[in-house]
């Protein structure tokens, strides 16, 4: 079982030791990601590209170094790759490349690709009478895209009910707060529960027991539609300087005098 802790550690040990930014829009997922892959997300080990597979597509893609590291802990992802993270050697790179055989699904990094990605998948498989589940990773600074309320209201037309949206709000993006930018998160998250009449979530994305419980009513009950979960979420958690700061989006917190040390809290 992949436990939250140890991730979130390996994760910091990735970026301290490569050198690599976009460490705190990583740090938001972990919990969110813990509990998908222990418990919900369909796949086969050792199987990256069967074709029963639930889909995920991790939308910011620039935040993907825990992902990375439960690609890799679960055998999807080589070791080496890792090693030769932020060097040209490696072929993942700061923001997700497509690579079905890491089960990685899609190309993400540009934002606002990442939804309209995973409705066209959910539809696909709506059409092929298939039971396949697509979730999608979203951020709250991601969601001033166009892109991603075009797909909203095509999933609502179609009623994609195995369709999982989660909005990573830790109220940070990568020029500043997303209140100075656009919509804040409490106007964002009731924007987008307009476009439901059941099965919105809006909860703390650390408690590992809510999200479960978000999971739960996605996978084993009936829905009339797609789901969402507005997961409240601190950018950078688990490194001091770099909770709720607006210049750690990109900077690795090596630059600041922070030395990783195994077991760190």
């Amino acid at each position: 079982m992949l436990d939250s802790n140890d991730i979130r550690q390996k994760t910091i040990k990735l970026s301290c030791e490569t050198g690599a930014g976009h460490l705190a829009p990583s740090l938001s997922t972990v919990e969110l990601l813990t509990v998908m892959f222990n418990k919900y997300l369909n796949y086969t080990k050792n199987e990256p590209q069967n074709e029963s597979r639930d889909r995920f597509i991790m939308s910011k893609g620039h935040g993907a170094y825990a992902y990375y590291i439960i690609l890799n802990e679960l055998g999807f992802l080589p070791k080496w790759e890792l090693e030769k993270f932020n060097t040209q050697e490696a072929t993942i790179k700061g923001c997700l490349t497509e690579d079905k055989n890491y089960m990685i699904e899609a190309s993400t990094g540009s934002l606002g690709h990442g939804l309209p990605l995973a409705v066209g998948m959910a539809q696909s498989f709506k059409i092929q009478n298939k039971s396949n589940k697509v979730i999608c990773m979203i951020g709250d600074g991601e969601m001033q895209e166009g892109s991603n309320f075009e797909a909203l209201m095509l999933a609502y037309r179609f009623k994609l009910d195995n369709l999982l949206i989660i909005i990573d709000a830790n109220d940070l993006q990568a020029m500043g707060r997303v209140c100075d930018v656009a919509l804040d998160n409490n106007r964002l998250s009731k924007v987008l529960s307009s476009f439901i009449d059941d099965n919105y979530f809006d909860i703390d994305g650390h408690n590992e027991d809510e999200i479960s419980k978000c999971f739960d009513k996605f996978y084993n009950q009936k829905n009339e539609n797609f789901s969402i979960i507005f997961a409240r979420t601190i950018k950078g958690k688990g490194i001091e300087i770099l909770e709720h700061s607006e210049k750690h989006h990109y900077r690795c917190p090596t630059l600041d005098g922070y030395i990783y040390k195994e077991n760190n809290e």
